[in-house]
């Protein structure tokens, strides 16, 4: 059984950040009747993290409800060489390590899916695999180590935390000092274009690193910067590019390497802002992402894939649909049957069992039905199945029953009912009624996975199950 934490479970469930959204009094239960389906038997940046770093190797499988709620934190990340990694077999993915392993030059890619899909864990398992690491290094940074002023980013600035990682990259291989200075002095150079106060201009150059705090705060202003500064930073950018290109080169020449920088986070986020930034990066600033003469991996929104004029070029994009649990025929019901069968429900159930020593904690088909309010995603099944534990444990009972279930189905329904209204219902409801469901402005569903994107041969998109009922009979009132 896992470490537990210190006793019973005494914490209320949380739902996943959706900027704008809270939970409604509405506690209408729209779960269908559970049928009786056919069990399944049980069966940072600088270098990688060790296994300790990444979340598991402290956990052993689940024996109790304290158990589940250990091994199916959504927060925790999944260490690839642990037992609970359940490898994916996704074709994009295998091409994008087949390029690298291949390509003479730079490659620059954009992996593309819905948040708590598994690209993490994925890009992890890539950075480790031995052919990569022969030829590459593998240098990794996440949007959450650029500060609060993330949602803000842009190209000049997501070039600047590269420039700022291979910097302290360098100092383990001995690349050349003076690099680092000329990224201060560029800092600095951009920073007093744009300040016309006296003090802190004079504080821009106290020391090194100074100008950093500056820079970022007045990417708070630039979307009110007039075209003349914009055309006054430009060739500043372009200076950038090229010292970034230097230092590529000097590490690579050190460490004996090509470099290969994998930004991810880049596409999470659900608020106007970060639509805004995501646009700014990947359409308006497009060509300077892929101007460094080294390989970077971006992760991208989900609904890139299909957004009208995309700039960024099929061959770029490696796509990351959800886990699909039923057939594409299914989706019209309001209770898809789940294809037992099918190697993607098998990677769901073998994704719970290889973190559950005890699979008796799943009364009847809750498990199932879990899976069903999950919805294919990893991080969103993990949540679900920690939430029905924590709603067992809070009845006093020893494992998770329907009632649990319904209790999960509800808080996942009231989590998107705020946004379901006015334009939203026909938006929706047009998702149910297409056999591919790509209706337009279905992108912030996408987004805030309302609605998930799947894949059988086509590609087609649904409405998450705890939402089907409900908005089936919003729009038929």
């Amino acid at each position: 059984m896992a470490k537990k934490r210190g006793g019973n479970i005494r914490s209320a469930p949380t739902a996943p950040s959706r900027p704008g959204v809270t939970e409604t009094t509405d506690g209408r239960s729209m779960m269908a009747p559970l049928s009786k389906e056919r069990a399944v038997a049980p069966d940072s940046r600088g270098p990688t993290p060790a296994a300790d770093e990444i979340g598991f190797s402290h956990l052993e499988r689940a024996g109790d409800l304290d158990g589940l709620w250990e091994v199916f934190d959504p927060t925790l990340m999944v260490d690839p060489a642990s037992s609970f990694y359940v490898p994916r077999k996704e074709a994009g993915l295998n091409k994008l390590v087949f390029r690298l392993e291949r390509i003479t030059g730079p490659m620059h890619a954009f992996l593309c899916g819905h948040g708590g899909s598994g690209k993490t864990t994925e890009l992890n398992r890539l950075r480790r695999d031995s052919r990569i690491q022969e030829r590459y290094l593998p240098i990794y940074l996440t949007v959450q180590q650029f500060g609060a002023e993330a949602v803000y980013l842009t190209h000049d600035a997501l070039l600047v935390e590269i420039a700022r990682e291979l910097v302290r990259q360098g100092t383990s291989y001995g690349m050349d000092p003076e690099l680092a200075k000329e990224l201060d002095a560029w800092g600095q150079q951009v920073v007093r274009t744009f300040l016309h106060d006296e003090t802190a201009l004079g504080e821009v150059g106290s020391r090194a690193d100074a100008w950093l705090a500056f820079f970022k705060a007045q990417l708070t202003t630039r979307r009110e910067w007039k075209t003349e500064k914009k055309l006054i930073l430009e060739p500043r950018v372009q200076d950038l590019v090229q010292l970034v290109n230097r230092m590529a080169q000097n590490l690579k020449n050190r460490a004996g390497r090509e470099l290969l920088v994998i930004v991810d986070d880049l596409e999470k986020g659900d608020s106007d802002a970060h639509r805004d930034m995501h646009m700014r990066l990947f359409q308006e600033h497009y060509d300077v992402l892929v101007q460094p003469w080294f390989s970077i991996i971006y992760t991208l929104p989900i609904y890139f894939r299909a957004l009208p004029g995309r700039r960024i070029p099929s061959e770029q994009l490696f796509a990351f649909s959800a886990v699909r649990l039923y057939e594409q025929v299914e989706k019209r019901g309001d209770r898809p049957n789940l294809n037992f069968e099918g190697t993607e429900y098998q990677l769901m159930h073998r994704f719970v069992v290889s973190r559950v020593a005890n699979m008796l904690l799943f009364a009847g088909d809750t498990l199932d039905e879990l899976l069903r309010i999950g919805g294919g995603l990893f991080r969103e099944t993990a949540r679900v199945i920690q939430d029905a534990a924590f709603y067992a444990e809070m009845r006093g009972s020893s494992r998770i029953e329907l009632e649990d279930v319904e209790n999960v189905f509800n808080q996942v329904k009231k989590e998107y009912q705020p946004m379901i209204r006015g334009e939203a219902v026909k938006i929706l409801k047009a998702v149910l009624s297409s056999a591919e469901g790509w209706i337009p402005g279905v992108e912030p569903y996408l987004q805030s996975r309302a609605v998930v994107e799947y894949e059988n041969g086509d590609l087609w998109l649904d409405l998450r199950y705890t939402l089907k009922a409900y908005v089936r009979g919003l729009a038929d009132g």
